[in-house]
């Protein structure tokens, strides 16, 4: 699961810092150099208000840098952020930004909870809609472009544009067909026939979205929320089966 870091900005003389010392003191051996794959959830200035509420919510893997506090004097573990980075995040010195850490070096962070460090993270958290939350924790790469239409398609439909929103559900549906032949049981854990009832799964439920022949019209909106929730539940059984071993996805490790 996700280390939630609210944090404050820092400024080295050359370019913007966010302190790790928080993420340090669960990982010790977080170290310069390594990987972590984040989310900026939302960024607010030094009033505390909101300056950018970040939708969708778009992973990025960034560099641990050594970054120099010079209040402290110190050197800390760091993610660093150019200038010019910064003015188009609109990013400012003593503003505040909220990530959702997600994996160290390709690993998730903490499998079975969440961890949260700086002002209000957990009611951050509870900010995100539900279906935000499950699929931000799904970490496999082969899967992440499902994750990302279905992130867009939430934000689709909380604007009202319905229709938009079920095309990037076909989308998402579509990645996963491409993905099928990739998805492999692991003997002795699962039926080896899995391929085929996933390949009819995905069809039965892309046919909800998708009508055609004599059922010409859109998918009414009870209907469109009723495959989000599948092919997110969908999602996230895949990614757990192969976390735990009973599924393997070629090409990955």
């Amino acid at each position: 699961m996700p280390f939630v870091l609210v944090k404050r900005v820092g400024w080295d003389g050359t370019s913007y810092f966010i302190s790790l010392e928080d993420l340090l003191t669960v990982i010790p051996h977080l170290k310069v150099g390594d990987y972590l794959n984040l989310c900026i959830i939302e960024i607010r200035n030094e009033r505390n208000e909101l300056v950018k509420r970040f939708k969708p919510i778009n992973r990025q893997t960034l560099k641990v840098s050594q970054g120099y506090d010079p209040n402290s004097r110190i050197f800390i573990p760091a993610l660093t952020i150019s200038s010019s980075e910064a003015t188009k995040l609109n990013l400012g010195l003593h503003y505040t930004i909220a990530l959702l850490i997600l994996t160290h070096n390709w690993r998730p962070l903490f499998p079975y909870e969440w961890r949260y460090a700086g002002p209000n993270a957990q009611e951050i958290v509870r900010s995100l809609e539900r279906i935000e939350t499950t699929l931000l924790t799904i970490t496999q790469p082969s899967l992440q472009e499902t994750v990302t239409y279905l992130l867009e398609a939430v934000e689709l439909e909380k604007e009202g544009r319905i229709e938009e929103a079920r095309t990037k559900l076909r989308n998402s549906l579509e990645t996963l067909s491409k993905i099928r032949e990739k998805i492999k049981p692991v003997a002795g854990k699962e039926c080896e026939d899995l391929g085929k009832r996933l390949e009819n799964l995905i069809k039965g439920i892309k046919g909800f979205v998708d009508y055609g022949g004599p059922h010409l019209g859109p998918a009414p909106k009870p209907t469109t929320d009723m495959v989000f929730s599948m092919v997110a539940e969908l999602v996230k059984m895949l990614s757990k089966n192969i976390s735990e071993g009973n599924l393997a996805i070629a090409g990955e490790n």
